[in-house]
């Protein structure tokens, strides 16, 4: 058995076909299928049930992957490490935020960080805050970015610190009668139409209901956050939102709310006791000084 064979094993579970696993890993169909049939002959055991041009991984295969995927993300991380340690100022570093801290916070932090290390590279994904930790956990990235979250002290295997804190604000468009207005009380909305991010209430943890204390209009729930600020704009809908750079006060006015509704938390998180490549490190240093100066 060799890495070779458990390369091919992973990519045929992916794609279910040897024709478009062969494709991906650059090899001949019938040298992907002869090595397979070597790795099967090696344990024993059949990892896959052929059905014509397409196969599904037999109850062995599916065992079989978890602990294919751990050795390679292993022998991944084992190479990336020594890249690391042969070029300390340059790598890849992988980072995963929510959706909302993903659109409007990290470019800045990001673009700020590639200023002073041109030559590092980023892997950035958008995922939920429970798939963010899950793959903190399996050394699959090397740094989160998420928000509040009610159960953070569970996660004992992760350090995770405060990075931004962000009031929430009330953006109305220009033409709205509240546009000259510097601070607003909520009781003062209630026949207002707001416009609320589809997700808004578990990824921005803004229930408005228990804030204002009744149930707002609600004339527009979109599914991109980056769709509110146009909405307003435009006339749609108000609605409350962390005091972000991208707003567009050209377009919208941002008043504060006079209740104390709390902050938006932003907090990066990292696997404890684990090993973090030199330009990784550099980047979290990076950010907990922005931090520490804002």
């Amino acid at each position: 058995m060799n890495l070779q064979q458990l390369e091919y094993f992973r990519k045929v579970a992916e794609t279910e076909n040897f024709t478009a696993a062969a494709a991906l890993v650059s090899v001949t169909q019938p040298a992907l299928s002869k090595a397979i049939s070597k790795l099967e002959a090696e344990l024993n055991v059949s990892l896959f049930e052929r059905n014509g041009r397409n196969v599904k991984l037999t109850s062995f295969g599916e065992a079989f992957l978890k602990h294919a995927n751990i050795a390679l993300l292993e022998v991944e991380k084992g190479i990336r490490e020594l890249q690391a340690m042969a070029n300390p100022d340059k790598g890849i570093i992988s980072i995963a935020s929510t959706y909302c801290i993903g659109t409007y916070f990290m470019p800045f932090i990001i673009s700020g960080f590639l200023n002073s290390c041109p030559c590092t590279k980023f892997q950035f994904n958008h995922e939920s805050t429970p798939e963010i930790l899950n793959d903190l956990k399996d050394g699959k990235i090397d740094l989160g970015f998420y928000d509040n979250i009610d159960d953070i002290h569970k996660h004992t295997e992760i350090k995770s610190i405060p990075v931004k804190k962000e009031e929430y604000v009330l953006i109305v468009p220009k033409s709205h009668p509240l546009s000259n207005q510097t601070e607003v009380s909520l009781k003062d909305l209630k026949d207002e139409s707001f416009i609320v991010f589809s997700e808004g209430y578990k990824d921005m943890m803004l229930s408005y209901s228990e804030l204002m204390g009744y149930t707002p209009k609600i004339s527009i729930q979109p599914n991109e956050v980056s769709m509110l600020g146009g909405l307003v704009a435009a006339g749609a809908g108000i609605t409350i939102v962390p005091n972000a750079p991208l707003i567009n006060t050209s377009t919208v006015s941002i008043i504060k709310i006079k209740e104390n509704i709390g902050y938006r938390t932003i907090y990066m998180g990292w696997l404890k006791d684990s090993y973090i490549s030199p330009v990784a490190k550099k980047f979290r240093d990076y950010v907990i000084s922005l931090a520490s100066n804002s």
